[in-house]
């Protein structure tokens, strides 16, 4: 039963086959598993959304003056994550985490968080750009592929296409939402502050200059900006609804804001890297669904469509 809970993708494998056969030996433990699992997804205490509103708010906080500063650095990310629901391994450090040293590590010794080689450039007709011409000329970059050496759901070296918003010249503001803006201001930090290729990106400055104390985001750093920001943006203050915007927040706001947008169920789970259904526990109830099933009621023509079975259409 402890190899149950330890491991219950392996266990749930069997679980059918056996139980097809009539060998119940492992049912109850599979079956305990199970509950554990639907426990799990049914949690009152699920982790609130990072929204569009928040991103918004947190970008007000940043100061052109001080482009390393945890507020620049946790904006860039979470424009980054709206996109792609990043997992906390995947790009930031754990608590107690104060030098490279005591980063975390995949299984070929690397950082499991991202790394600048994890980035690949792109110009218009997707051209491939150095790092060093993106770089020097940031505007032309028009896209940006990212890689996941390792995660969560098995898959190694996947890889997702991160697109331009707006326009973009040498003199021109990119758009707050822009994902390929805040990659390269997260690689024009990594290069700022001298950082080393095993290096991971998730870092700030105490100062928000190169000449500041280097450090990395941190659980608590994410924590505390999304609970300031659900604060200012939604007037929440009780400290109980406050703890559910956590790190985790960020890949919940992904799927709730691409199943708002009305993308498809099966592109959510491609969009964001799920093998399960389990994603499913991070929706919620929006005024945006009922908004379109409102609409789906308003025009609905009886001559195309009838709710009488076997009735002829028209």
């Amino acid at each position: 039963e402890a190899y149950v809970r330890i491991h219950p993708q392996v266990t749930l494998s069997w679980f059918y086959p056996l139980r097809a056969h009539g060998d119940i030996q492992w049912a109850s433990p599979v079956q305990d598993c199970l509950k554990e699992i639907h426990r799990w997804e049914n949690m009152k205490d699920r982790r609130e959304p990072l929204t569009i509103d928040m991103i918004h708010f947190q970008s007000r906080q940043c100061l052109p003056s001080t482009p390393h500063s945890l507020d620049q650095a946790l904006y860039d990310w979470e424009v980054c994550g709206i996109y792609a629901g990043f997992r906390l391994s995947e790009w930031a450090q754990d608590n107690h985490v104060r030098h490279l040293g005591q980063v975390k590590l995949a299984i070929d010794g690397k950082p499991t968080a991202f790394l600048i080689g994890d980035l690949e450039f792109y110009k218009e007709n997707r051209r491939h750009m150095s790092l060093s011409e993106a770089l020097c000329r940031p505007w032309l970059v028009r896209s940006i592929d990212v890689q996941w050496r390792y995660q969560k759901n098995g898959n190694k070296k996947e890889k997702k296409t991160f697109v331009r918003v707006g326009r973009s010249g040498p003199h021109l503001k990119t758009h707050t939402l822009c994902s390929v803006s805040a990659w390269l201001r997260i690689v024009q930090r990594w290069a700022d502050l001298k950082l080393s290729l095993l290096h991971p990106l998730a870092v700030f400055t105490d100062s928000g200059l190169a000449s500041g104390k280097l450090d990395f985001i941190r659980p608590s750093h994410i924590n505390n900006a999304l609970r300031c920001a659900a604060t200012a943006v939604y007037n929440i203050t009780d400290p109980q609804a406050l703890r559910r915007f956590s790190s985790h927040s960020i890949r919940v706001g992904a799927c709730v804001a691409l199943h708002a947008a009305g993308v498809q169920q099966q592109d959510i789970k491609f969009a964001l890297r799920w093998k399960s259904d389990s994603f499913y526990a991070y929706l919620r109830n929006l005024p945006c669904q009922s908004a379109r099933m409102a609409d789906a009621v308003l025009h609905f023509d009886p001559n195309k469509f009838t709710l009488i079975p076997d009735s002829p259409v028209g």
